[in-house]
């Protein structure tokens, strides 16, 4: 009788090229069924914005910004529940210092300051005055990308 040495596959061997080749799935499957969007520095794009006015209305809409002559300079569009309003931006570190008017709607006249904090994915959160009016509104925009 002539014995023959097979190969040795141990439990433990191959549950090592199980882990390794699941692991390997996992890592390619993350890294492209998902591309991840990421924010590059610019603000230009178009935001769902919702908020709540100096007087506690709620309102929601969309807001346009686009780059003017300065890399850090933009101008920004509301088109909001009742009310159509423009401004300029200038980023100042990680904050979007803005100037706005009204243009159309609740009161055409009205016009006042903003200030959001710019979040590292590119989405803005701040307060937002009314000149001549008491309190202060907040509002928030996420970039429709």
């Amino acid at each position: 009788m002539v014995l023959t040495k097979q190969p040795n596959w141990s439990r433990r061997g191959l549950f090592s090229v199980a882990v390794t080749i699941a692991l390997l799935l996992a890592t390619a499957i993350s890294s492209c069924a998902f591309p991840e969007e990421v924010f590059d520095g610019s603000l230009d794009g178009d935001y769902y914005v919702n908020g709540f006015d100096h007087r506690g209305g709620e309102y929601s809409g969309v807001l346009t910004i686009t780059t003017t002559v300065g890399s850090n300079v933009y101008d920004m569009q509301w088109i909001v529940t009742g009310s159509v309003q423009e401004g300029t931006g200038t980023v100042q570190g990680n904050r979007l210092v803005v100037e706005w008017n009204a243009l159309q709607g609740f009161d055409a006249l009205a016009h006042g300051d903003a200030v959001y904090e710019i979040s590292p994915d590119g989405e803005l959160r701040g307060e937002r005055t009314v000149a001549g009016q008491e309190g202060t509104g907040t509002e928030e925009a996420f970039p429709l990308r």
